[in-house]
């Protein structure tokens, strides 16, 4: 038991309130930043004041969960965005869940989902828990002051509960007596109270949560001792035949592809065309797949890993020179998706999730590596820390690349060299992309009719562009307001890049008698 219930419950239901008044009917913009960093704040307090110190570990996991916090305020490019709120919130959870020891770098792969479904597992009961608990009778000397105390938080617990209960009965009332329901409309807004009711509902059972995260962090129910990365979970029970046959014929599938990949794909364009593809055809197939076929390789290494019997030194030296073979094709493997996807991007230009693929195989390509070295050292249990670690990187990475402008910039890097421009994308692109297109449009060095293309794109921009400074200040964005700013300093030079209103097709242009609009595209891979 805390030894301050009471202020878990005023600082969950706080915190509860103040995600209402954040994100109701609002975009995620520097909202996010100031919750996450309120819940955390609380969280420390809530800690200094039941006389707990968090790990050093733990220092470092706020620190990263809030940096990821701030990547929705920075860019406005939607994935980046998202995966950056997932990573935040999986740190919330990997906090609460070690608070106290800061056991994460320590974990395997079991470790950490044992420790997240704990901490979801303590979110959904602890509040439950602490609430059902009867509180002990206080001692014959207990001064009137501190038991006036109590009964006012009991009296504000018992109006937290009420509220919605009476809402909802009102609610049946008003439909069953049109007195009534005319008497509660002079005083209550009833056209909105479904909306107050929900509303209500989602505060309570986000305050609820809050209170079991709090505790599972600040409380847990049993002080965890640190695991050992390199001891087993489970008894393993495959025998060592049957994991090196596995082995064996994966890694003769892997080599011929790669013989066949080494004879065509990395052997020239020759080599492709007489098997009846063209290049562009070859390219197309099959990086997404390869993508696949890599993370599954590791996903097989995992649990042969921790399912086969290797009891003498020779078992053990034959598994990792196997598992190795293993990973180098794999590498392979994924130079080849890598191949292929630049074949690809030469071709037909760079779109988002072409550039997501291309990160994340570099990515994956770090994490094969960094395999291979801890079998070859024998500390295979690091595994998790370093999946963990790749996983940050690669959203870190999305943020600092600038994934819109990065793909604005190839792109009309491919249209200086003669291929075609595709406006609408560039216009479909987020508001990361706007100083990308600015710093091209102004560049002397662009092409006459590039630029032309780009003055169109960004004048599209404009018309299709709100004003942020109209919608709440909770939706603000760094990029956006940043895109904003140039669109305006900028916009009696666009004057001449005549924007049309139509109502069939939206906003379009002209350009050699050729009706083009703003923001027609289809979905590109």
């Amino acid at each position: 038991m805390p030894k301050h219930k009471n202020w878990f419950w005023l600082a969950a239901f706080a915190a509860a309130c103040f995600f209402d008044f954040l994100f109701w009917k609002k975009d995620l913009g520097i909202s996010f930043l100031i919750w996450i960093a309120a819940l955390i704040i609380i969280g420390y307090l809530l800690a200094w004041r039941e006389g707990k110190k968090p790990s050093a570990a733990s220092i470092i996991i706020t620190l990263l969960t809030l940096g990821f916090a701030f990547i929705p305020v920075w860019r406005s490019e939607p994935f980046t965005r998202f995966f950056s709120a997932m990573l935040t919130m999986g740190g919330l959870l990997l906090l609460s869940a070690t608070f106290l020891t800061g056991n994460w770098p320590f974990y395997k792969m079991v470790d950490y989902f044992k420790a997240l479904f704990t901490a979801i597992g303590g979110a959904l009961s602890r509040a439950i828990l602490l609430s059902s608990k009867s509180p002990t009778p206080p001692p014959l000397e207990e001064s009137q002051k501190t038991r006036g105390g109590k009964k006012f938080w009991a009296i504000v617990r018992g109006l937290l509960i009420a509220l919605p209960i009476v809402a909802i009965l009102a609610l049946l009332l008003t439909a069953a007596d049109p007195v009534f329901g005319d008497w509660l409309k002079k005083i209550l807004d009833l056209e909105k109270l479904p909306e107050y009711l929900f509303r209500a509902f989602y505060i309570v059972a986000i305050g609820g949560l809050l209170v079991g995260i709090y505790l599972h962090a600040i409380h847990p129910n049993k002080m965890e001792e640190r695991p050992d990365p390199n001891k087993a979970w489970m008894k393993p029970f495959l025998g060592w035949t049957e994991s090196a046959v596995i082995l064996a014929a994966v890694d003769l599938l892997f080599l011929s592809f790669v013989f066949i990949q080494m004879r065509y794909l990395f052997g020239g364009t020759a080599n492709i065309t007489e098997t009846g593809f063209t290049y562009a055809d070859y390219a197309r197939r099959g990086f997404g797949e390869l993508v696949a076929v890599a993370v599954l390789s590791l996903g097989l290494y995992l649990v042969l890993h921790t399912v086969s019997k290797r009891e003498s030194r020779g078992s053990q030296i034959a598994f990792s020179a196997l598992t190795i073979l293993l990973m180098t094709n794999v590498l392979i493997i994924l130079a080849s998706s890598m191949s292929r996807l630049l074949l690809y991007e030469e071709a037909y230009g760079f779109s988002q999730l072409r550039t997501y693929t291309h990160v994340f195989i570099y990515w994956l390509a770090a994490l094969i590596v960094v395999t291979v070295f801890l079998e070859l050292f024998r500390r295979r249990g690091s595994f998790a820390l370093a999946l963990l670690v790749m996983t940050l990187g690669f959203g870190a990475t999305l943020a600092v690349m600038n994934v819109n402008g990065f793909i604005a910039n190839k792109n009309i890097a491919r249209a200086v060299a003669g291929e075609d421009l595709d406006v609408p994308y560039l216009v479909s692109l987020s508001s990361d992309a706007v100083p990308t297109l600015f710093e091209k449009f102004t560049d002397t060095a662009t092409p006459k009719a590039i630029k032309e293309d780009l003055g169109y794109a960004l004048a599209c921009r404009s018309v299709l562009m709100d004003d942020p400074s109209t919608q709440p200040w909770q939706e603000f964005n760094i990029s956006t307001v940043q895109a904003w700013n140039l669109l305006q300093t900028n916009k009696s030079v666009l004057l001449k890049y005549k924007i049309v209103d139509s109502n069939d097709r939206g906003w379009y242009y002209l350009k050699n008698g050729e009706k083009i609009s703003c923001f027609d595209y289809g979905f590109m891979d």
